[in-house]
């Protein structure tokens, strides 16, 4: 059988997939600029890759900021093994290269970010979505 589900808030989660990034990268800038570059370079990944991920984990978790960490986590190293087995079957170093700049870049930001919309969404949700129905 199918267990309860959550109702994703949408104007939470929105807001929340928006703002994670740019909180990071104001809150971050100081160091090198880093996370603002990481908006330029991670920020289209995110979007196609946390999008979908994110509703599917949101529709059946809680949605609390560590399962969304987790979520993220696995995502990045699911997402640069799949870049960097294809970099090895094409013998393009440059994938190969990319797959594990990525991967290793997408950790510490992507946790970042995933921090930050965790703390956003929970904070803005409404109660209604925090419940299983």
């Amino acid at each position: 059988g199918t267990g309860p589900r959550y109702v994703i808030d949408p104007v939470a989660f929105g807001i929340a997939l928006f703002g994670a990034p740019l909180m990071v990268a104001v809150l971050g800038f100081w160091a090198l600029f880093i996370p603002v570059f990481a908006l330029a370079f991670g920020g289209p990944v995110y979007l196609l890759l946390g999008t979908p991920a994110l509703l599917i984990h949101l529709r059946f978790r809680d949605g609390e900021t560590n399962g969304i960490i987790l979520l993220a986590i696995m995502t990045v190293l699911g997402t640069a093994a799949i870049g960097f087995v294809f970099g090895l079957l094409v013998r393009g170093d440059e994938i190969v290269t990319l797959a594990i700049a990525y991967g290793c870049f997408g950790l510490l930001v992507g946790s970042l970010w995933a921090w930050a919309f965790g703390w956003i969404y929970n904070r803005l949700r409404s109660d209604f979505s925090r419940v299983p129905h």
